[in-house]
This record gives C-alpha cells, sequence and structure tokens, in this order.
C-alpha cells in the first residue's frame, strides 16, 4: 500500500520563495465584496496603484477568449469585413454555426451590433461599439508583441519592427490615445 506524500513528510513545508504568497493589502474589505480567488491573498508589487476586488484581465478575457472571437473583431474592426458570408470566407475554418454563435455572444456582450440595413432582402452588418472599439489598439500591441518577438514568423526574412514601421498614422494616433 503506498503511502501518501502528505503522511511521509514532517511539520510543514516552506514554499520557494518564488511561490510564496504576498500578505494582502487593506485597500479593499473582503467583507464588502467577493474577491477573486486570483486576487484575494496578492498584492500588487508592480505597475498598479489600487487592489482590484476582480481581475481585471479575468473578466476582459470572459468572451475574448474563446475561440474565434478576437479574430472576428479583427476582420471587423481592422479589415472591415462586416457582412456574414465574408467573414466565414476571411476566417479559414470556421464552421458556419461557430461563426453565427460567436456573433450572437459578442452581441450580447456589448462588443458588436447587428446593422440591419435593407429589409427586403434582408441585409445584416456587423460593426464595432464603442466598447469594442478600444480593443483595437489591445489587438495592435497583440501584434507588436509578436512582430518583435517572432518576426521571423509574422513576416519571414525580416527583422524587429517598431510600431511606427507597422502602423500607419492613424493607427499611431489611436494608440497614442489609448496609452
Amino acid at each position: 500500500m503506498a503511502i501518501s506524500r502528505r503522511t511521509r513528510t514532517s511539520g510543514t513545508r516552506k514554499r520557494p520563495a518564488s511561490r510564496r504568497r504576498l500578505p494582502s493589502a487593506p485597500a479593499v474589505d473582503p467583507a464588502q465584496c467577493e474577491m477573486d480567488p486570483d486576487l484575494r491573498n496578492l498584492t500588487p508589487r508592480r505597475f498598479v496603484k489600487v487592489r482590484f476586488a476582480r481581475c481585471p484581465i479575468r473578466l476582459s478575457l470572459g468572451v475574448l477568449a474563446r475561440k474565434w472571437s478576437l479574430l472576428i473583431l479583427r476582420d471587423i474592426g481592422v479589415y472591415r469585413v462586416d457582412r456574414f458570408n465574408r467573414l466565414l470566407e476571411s476566417l479559414d475554418g470556421i464552421s458556419p454555426k461557430v461563426l453565427s454563435t460567436r456573433l450572437r455572444q459578442l452581441e450580447s456582450e456589448g462588443l458588436l451590433r447587428k446593422v440591419e440595413t435593407r429589409r427586403s432582402p434582408k441585409l445584416v452588418r456587423w460593426d464595432l461599439t464603442e466598447r469594442s472599439r478600444d480593443l483595437v489598439p489591445v489587438m495592435m500591441m497583440m501584434g507588436a508583441f509578436h512582430s518583435k518577438w517572432d518576426p521571423d514568423v509574422i513576416h519571414p526574412g525580416r527583422r524587429r519592427m517598431r510600431l511606427s514601421e507597422l502602423y500607419d498614422r492613424e493607427a499611431m494616433s489611436l494608440l497614442r490615445r489609448m496609452l
């Protein structure tokens, strides 16, 4: 009979320094709001001035982490592909059912809006909302990240590129406004 690892060790083991939990900051009263389990015992050490009750990155990944969501937003917002059939063509490998589901989910999250331009025959176009327009610079930074760290995959035979080499003036002014 195998002895479990817990019963073999005597006393409590110390966690390595990299895995120790940081002391909690008194900025948020846990009794007043339900804490995100990821943040319960963590105190921001870099870049963040406040302590969040819910992790904003986890919240952002809600619908965006689902397969195809960011690519749908990219095609609508950057490439101006706004019709269902055109999206099917531009997103290689997506099924009509999945595309339809993702469009409805993005619409219910307030990231897309359906624009019906004609009644007979019905013509539906998809457009970004103000909320999802704020995601365009985030997607641009994701592209810049990979262009910097994986240049041979993004554009074979080329070196790392600066933001100003990747994007036009309009895109650069959009990035500056967001930062």
